[in-house]
C-alpha cells in the first residue's frame, strides 16, 4: 500500500497525463500546492517503485504499472466524486477535495469496500 501522499501524486499525474499534457514537475507542484523541493523529493521515491520514469526533457511518464495503479485511483475517485455530488448534494470543489482525501487517506481495503457499496447500491435503486 502507498502512502496518502504518494496516492496523491499518483492521482495528481495521472489526472494531468490525461489532458494530454506533458507532465512537469511544476505542474505537479501548482496542482497539490506544494514548493517544487518537495516534488523533487518525492518523484525519485515514485521512480524507485516502478510507478513514473523521467523521460530525457525532463517530463514525468507513467510507467505501465504506475498507469495501472493511477487508472484504478482514478476511478474510484469518479465513484466517490460522483457520490458526494448526487447523494450527498455536495459543491463542486468540496466533493472533489473529500473524494481525493477519502481515495488517499483511507486503507486500500476500506477505499475498494466503499467505493464497491456506493456502486452495489446505485445498481440495487436502478431495480
Amino acid at each position: 500500500m502507498l502512502s496518502s501522499t504518494k496516492k496523491k501524486y499518483m492521482f495528481i499525474i495521472y489526472e494531468l497525463s490525461n489532458k494530454g499534457d506533458i507532465v512537469r514537475g511544476i505542474d505537479i507542484s501548482k496542482a497539490l500546492g506544494v514548493k517544487k523541493a518537495s516534488v523533487s523529493l518525492m518523484l525519485p521515491n515514485l521512480v524507485e517503485e516502478n510507478l513514473i520514469e523521467r523521460a530525457r526533457d525532463g517530463s514525468i511518464l507513467l510507467t505501465k504499472e504506475g498507469a495501472m495503479f493511477a487508472s484504478e485511483l482514478y476511478l474510484k475517485y469518479l465513484t466517490l466524486y460522483q457520490f458526494f455530488r448526487e447523494k450527498l448534494k455536495s459543491s463542486t470543489d468540496n466533493a472533489r477535495t473529500d473524494a481525493i482525501c477519502c481515495l488517499c487517506s483511507l486503507s486500500d481495503e476500506n477505499t475498494k469496500a466503499m467505493t464497491d457499496f456506493i456502486l452495489n447500491s446505485d445498481i440495487e435503486s436502478q431495480r
